[in-house]
């Protein structure tokens, strides 16, 4: 299964691509991120007195057997304690206020995107599977939020300050400690370039397996009919093996990273003590000195493992980033700068297709279309499946953007509109209607403006009110995740009364609109519908002849070009192929 962000190309984010996004992303928290600077280097100076107060506390006041001064650095000790806890909380308030508004904002962003993308977009992949790798990756990103990362330029003055402080109290043991940091950041810096390509890995495996996940719900009916549970286990065996594997050289990989951190940590307190020892000994250092020291140094180890943590951390992080930017980059709909209103009021005069031409992968799905439908008429669009009657209506609503050639409206290219007001004159019924997981009267009165007349009349024209009023609780009665407590037909005739009652619209396109309906039902509908004058033009794709013969006009299409235009006794008269297509449809109908 190919995913809709490739895989191929989650490596192609470099440092400064990643900087400047981390910029971006963090740029509206500008000021939480300098307070929660602050205050971290406000804790730090009480992090960095403590060791320098604790040496005091043992040279001067526990064996200098001075109570009073022992009591003075006990105090002060326990004030700078008192201030850290202050500053920690405010710390907090900002930093949770921060971890929270990014995935929040990373999410609402998100979804402003898809909702923006073409339809085209959604139409050629599996989408459930692009959602499942875009949370993964703002979860990855979000991570980002945290303190050590935010304020990496506050763990460098501490690893500076707390050098600087250790040179002051003995320049030979610092010198000793200095050497084992170039060693710990290289180990760090070898095992980000293998834990980023394992990484790559993973988020390999967690598509392939929404990618599995998908395919199964989706085919659920399918596997179950074919007996291919076993099948798809394997499958899916395989894919979690691989997961396995992956995850443990991950796995592997930190704690070789944590083993070699605290054998270097360990050695180097083992020289510390017995060198500092030896310095004692000599006279060089108090033992108040060689605690402080030691004291210093943790406080320089602990920055130097936050920096490893954040390379460790930035391998998780650039993939995803580079994979969500990516997502991000897909085309979307977006108005023209000098885009204009189309009125609602005024009258749909005419549309004309003028030598479109659409491509689909540098194939023509259509080629060279051209037609005019005039106000008043009643068209019906007919081919045999792939013909290109679907990416008509896709292109008349502008879902899809011509390769080839101008679509008009009222002698004016509908590219000139903005989207929201040119779809507004539109009423559609598409084949695959959607019903959304709520009530029968909520899926009808999906824009929440109409009046309880306004339903009942829409479920009176689509046939709807024959069940509906038949159910216990009538319109409030839950209709399922896209209709699933509903039949095929019950489904269509409340997505067709929906699409009915869309006020002010113009022009009524019926794509197979009642092909779930049973005889009368249909008939009835039919026949109101095409004596209608509410709408300036109705279009409809359809093969019912019965319905064909009312039509004003007819658009004949075969592989993607225009085989005739005419009414029905046109067609029939002078196409072999019009005429076949419809026998054949009228002995499916029998049967």
């Amino acid at each position: 299964m190919r995913s809709a962000i490739e895989v191929t190309h989650i490596l192609t984010i470099n440092n400064s691509e990643l900087f400047r996004a981390s910029k971006k992303l963090f740029s509206p928290y500008k000021a939480h991120i300098i307070v929660i600077s602050v205050t971290m280097v406000l804790a730090s100076v009480g992090s960095f007195a403590n060791p320098w107060l604790t040496m005091q506390l043992i040279d001067v006041g526990i064996l200098g057997a001075d109570f009073r001064q022992t009591t003075i650095y006990v105090g002060a000790i326990f004030v700078i304690f008192i201030i850290q806890q202050l500053i920690g909380a405010l710390q907090f308030y900002f930093y949770r206020d921060i971890s929270i508004k990014i995935p929040y904002d990373l999410n609402l962003i998100v979804s402003k995107h898809i909702l923006s993308m073409r339809v085209k977009y959604f139409k050629e992949r599996n989408f459930s599977v692009v959602m499942a790798e875009i949370f993964q990756d703002i979860s990855n990103i979000s991570a980002l939020t945290g303190t050590q990362f935010l304020t990496s330029f506050v763990t460098l003055f501490r690893i500076i300050a707390g050098v600087v402080a250790l040179m002051i109290i003995n320049w030979q043991l610092t010198l000793v400690m200095v050497s084992v940091i170039p060693i710990k950041l290289l180990i760090s810096h070898i095992l980000f370039k293998k834990q980023e390509a394992v990484y790559k890995a993973i988020m390999k495996f967690q598509t392939d397996f929404s990618a599995w996940l998908s395919d199964s719900i989706s085919g659920i009916v399918e596997i179950k009919m074919w007996n291919l549970i076993n099948s798809k286990l394997i499958s899916l065996a395989s894919i979690l093996e691989k997961g396995n594997k992956t995850k443990s050289r991950l796995m592997f990989y930190a704690y070789i990273d944590n083993f070699l951190g605290t054998t270097l940590s360990v050695m180097f307190t083992c020289v510390l003590y017995i060198y500092g020892a030896v310095l004692i000994a000599d006279d060089r250092m108090t033992i108040g000195m060689l605690v402080s020291f030691v004291a210093y140094s943790a406080l320089v180890f602990e920055p130097v493992s936050i920096v490893s943590h954040i390379i460790t951390q930035l391998s998780t992080t650039r993939p995803a980033f580079s994979r969500f930017l990516k997502f991000m980059e897909t085309d979307v709909e977006s108005d023209k700068p000098d885009a204009i209103e189309m009125s609602c009021s005024a009258d749909i005069n005419s549309i004309v297709f003028d030598n479109v031409s659409l491509t689909y992968e540098s194939e023509y799905v259509l080629s060279k279309v051209t037609f005019k439908i005039n106000k008043g008429e009643r068209v019906a669009i007919i081919g045999l499946n792939g013909s290109g009657k679907s990416s008509i209506i896709n292109l008349l609503l502008r879902f899809y953007e011509p390769t080839e050639g101008n679509i008009e409206i009222n002698g004016k290219d509908i590219s000139l509109y903005t989207f929201d007001s040119y779809r507004s004159i539109w009423s559609l019924m598409a084949q695959n209607c959607y019903i959304f997981n709520g009530s029968i009267e909520e899926n009808i009165n999906i824009t929440q403006d109409l009046t309880a007349s306004d339903i009942k009349e829409c479920c009176t024209k689509s046939g709807a009110s024959l069940f509906v009023e038949n159910l216990p609780l009538k319109l409030k009665t839950p209709t399922g995740y896209n209709g699933a407590k509903l039949s095929g037909g019950e489904r269509q005739k409340i997505s067709l009364a929906r699409t009915l009652a869309k006020k002010k619209s113009k022009i009524l396109v019926l794509d197979e609109a009642t092909s779930s309906y049973d005889y009368h039902s249909e008939q009835q509908f039919n026949k109101e519908i095409l004596a209608s004058s509410q709408y300036n033009i109705t279009i409809l794709v359809t093969h019912r002849p019965e319905i064909l013969k009312q039509m004003d006009k007819i658009i004949f299409l075969e592989k993607g070009v225009i085989a005739g235009i005419g009414t029905f006794d046109e067609l029939i008269n002078s196409s072999n192929n019009f005429q076949t297509m419809i026998e054949e449809s009228q002995k499916e109908g029998e049967r």
